[in-house]
């Protein structure tokens, strides 16, 4: 049996017009979490950003549901 992960996504805005998902994990079980992964780009709307996100989070828990799935599924 795997061992569970704690893991979330968050998107920051630096500025209007310029968001960042970033994942982060509690790697100790503590509470505290920390980056994991962080957007190489910035994303013009948090919807996009959050959907990216999201697509890591997938391919990082090895599964191949990408961007261009996630968005079919939207519409």
């Amino acid at each position: 049996m795997k061992a569970i992960r704690r893991m979330g996504i968050t998107v920051e805005r630096p500025r209007d017009g310029c968001y960042f998902w970033v994942i982060h994990e509690d790697v100790h079980c503590d509470g505290h979490y920390e980056t994991l992964e962080r957007a190489p780009h910035a994303c013009a709307t948090y919807a996009v950003a959050l959907a990216e996100g999201y697509a890591m989070l997938q391919r990082i828990h090895g599964r191949k549901a990408g961007l261009d799935q996630l968005l079919f599924a939207r519409a």
